[in-house]
């Protein structure tokens, strides 16, 4: 071969490797470059400077197409023109003396862009704008999906890329035991874990984007399928845990296990049980035991229909005996006469006597406010009225109850009793026009005319300093709820259908949130109130309350104001921005009581007299 044909070989090698190289490289481009008539930051004090001819350098701004792209990987030359790059708080600028027309781009692993042309020529002491987009490297995934059988058995898998040393988790199974996510080609090792289940471990590889990959675990038990029937409304607790109310069906592990029933106003009952593996049962539970008292109900005059939390109890003189201790609303009514109505406490064992009189009907006697129910208080600060609702007392089971779904978070655990007495709070989240008529002012970001939008942007001190002024306006003492009680009163107190939002298990039916809100706030009242009467306890605005941010105890409590010491303040309920998942009625957050957020607003509450 002549030194000649090795030499055009050598060539040809050389540019097919170039090619190569080239072909390798990502590319990026000039998106859009302008004159921004409106920004005078050129000829601003503060920021102008001068060439080495005297006169202002131009300013171009740049702009990421994506907000990933990091702008400081790219390097200008304008020719015969100098220029300077500066960071301004995370903005790129790049200074520019005048008559610059042309600029050549460049950026480590991209393909150059060579000599763009401006469109227009560089004017001394003006800003322009430039936007540039990088494209991403290139990476194939395949959709993964597991299939676990049986369904529920809550099983969560992990996974290992071949050239990792790292387990990532790759999710929980849904009701029909199925999750799914995209994953790089590669190969990969998994392990499906459940509890009371043995693992499973395997193998699959990822290299077709036009299928799905599908990878079918049967599960086998360490121990037998159970269902606990309490045969009444009690909670039921295996080891300290609840697992359900009036019913549980599951899987527990081979051994013994102590079982409790807890009811309000009953004495829980408690036995031992054992498990056999491979052993199905149904175990008929001991129902706790009802604490009563005896009520004798008397009036004037006699012959008054008697009704007890809404049931009938015939009439008055009588003797009504087994009733469940606790407070209790009581209604007398008689044609011709207007309905009496009061509350009674009942306490173990013991006789209460209750006489009331009847007064003759009314017909011109004053009504409630629009809106309000019978127990309820209005206030009116300036021309503004508000509404607290009264909340009736009683013990609930505070954080991840069962309808909270399988995703709550570690905070929300463990679900715990809490007794609450009875306490008054907002009917609406504090609003805009409520805010303005106090402090004279109005921080929020959003606004409409009727500032019937929830306040936003205030700090955890702002809204106490509200408070406060709000106390020596109206003369009462209002306060933040304490997280107790926002929980019981989303929930919807004694009324509750033991819903997942507050109100409903259909978000949007109750809630303005990230997929219908269009990222904004709406006016408090315009979606469906809770069992209690109450509004956007779920959206709109996070709300903040008095606790102080911590973890929870498993033991039971009354009227607990959380932890003692802590620096950050807990919101609750989600706003318009958050996902379903940050609606629901047990999520809580903790905050510093110092930050001013977008989505941050707060709802008042008050004792009972």
């Amino acid at each position: 071969m002549t030194y000649k044909a090795k030499h055009i070989l050598f060539l040809l090698f050389l540019f097919i490797g170039i090619s190569a190289f080239a072909q390798d490289l990502l590319k990026f481009r000039v998106v859009d470059f302008r004159y921004d008539a409106f920004d005078q930051t050129a000829r601003d004090e503060r920021f102008k400077k001068y060439d080495g001819s005297g006169f202002l350098y131009a300013i171009v701004k740049l702009k990421g197409a994506t907000p990933d792209d990091d702008l400081r990987d790219y390097n200008f030359n304008f020719g015969n023109m100098n220029h300077i790059v500066e960071n301004h708080n995370g903005e790129i600028w790049l200074y520019v003396q005048k008559n610059a027309k042309i600029v050549t781009i460049t950026r480590s692993g991209y393909v150059q862009v060579s000599h763009y042309d401006l469109k227009t020529t560089i004017e001394s002491g003006k800003t322009y704008s430039m936007t540039l987009s990088a494209q991403g490297p290139v990476v194939y995934t395949q959709m993964v999906m597991f299939s676990i059988t049986p369904a529920d058995s809550k099983a969560i898998v992990t996974i290992t890329k071949e050239d990792s040393q790292s387990r990532e988790p790759f999710g929980m199974i849904d009701e029909n035991g199925k999750v799914a996510k995209n994953l790089e080609y590669g190969t990969y090792t998994y392990e499906v874990m459940a509890e009371n289940y043995y693992p499973s471990e395997g193998r699959f590889t990822l290299n077709n984007q036009d299928e799905n990959h599908i990878e079918k675990v049967s599960l086998r038990t360490n121990g037998a399928r159970v269902t606990l029937d309490a045969g009444t409304n009690a909670d039921i607790y295996v080891n300290g845990n609840k697992r359900g109310t009036s019913k549980w069906t599951g899987v527990l592990k081979a051994g013994s296990y102590t079982i409790v029933c807890r009811q309000e106003n009953h004495k829980p009952s408690q036995q031992t049980i054992s498990i056999e593996e491979g052993k199905d049962k149904t175990i008929q539970l001991t129902p706790p035991t009802p604490i009563t008292g005896t009520l004798s109900i008397n009036s004037r005059p006699l012959g008054a229909s008697i009704k007890i939390d809404g049931k009938d109890y015939g009439t008055t003189p009588r003797n009504i005996q087994d009733i469940l201790i606790g407070k209790h609303s009581v209604a007398l009514s008689m044609r011709g006469y207007a309905t009496k109505t009061g509350e009674c406490n009942i306490k173990e064992n013991e006789t209460l006597s209750l006489e009331m009189t009847l007064e003759k009907s009314n017909e011109s006697a004053a009504t409630l406010p629009a809106g309000t129910s019978e127990g309820d208080k209005t206030f009116t600060v300036g021309n503004v009225t508000f509404t607290m609702k009264l909340v009736e007392g009683g013990t609930f089971t505070m954080g991840a109850t069962e309808e909270q779904g399988k995703h709550v978070y570690k905070d929300e655990k463990p679900a715990h009793q809490v007794t609450l007495s009875d306490y008054y709070i907002g009917e609406t989240e504090v609003t805009q026009e409520l805010w303005m008529a106090v402090m004279g002012n109005n921080p929020s970001y959003y606004k409409d005319k009727g500032t019937n939008l929830p306040v936003e942007r205030v700090r955890w001190f702002e809204c106490r300093e509200f408070i406060q002024r709000l106390n020596t306006l109206t003369g009462q003492c209002f306060r933040f709820p304490t997280e107790a009680e926002w929980e019981y009163a989303a929930r919807g107190g004694k009324k509750t259908k033991g819903y997942k939002y507050s109100g409903s298990n259909n978000v949007d039916d109750v809630a303005w949130y990230d997929n219908n809100s269009g990222h904004k706030t709406h006016s408090v009242k315009t979606m469906s109130p809770n069992e209690l009467g109450i509004y956007d306890m779920s959206g709109n605005v996070q709300e903040w309350c008095n606790d102080l941010d911590g973890k929870y105890s498993s033991e039971d409590q009354t009227n607990p104001t959380g932890p003692s010491s802590g620096t950050r303040r807990v919101l609750r309920g989600g706003s318009y921005f958050d996902v379903p998942q940050v609606l629901r009625v047990s999520f809580r957050f903790g905050v510093a009581p110092t930050a001013r957020g977008g989505t941050a607003g707060f709802r008042l509450a008050m004792s009972a007299e």
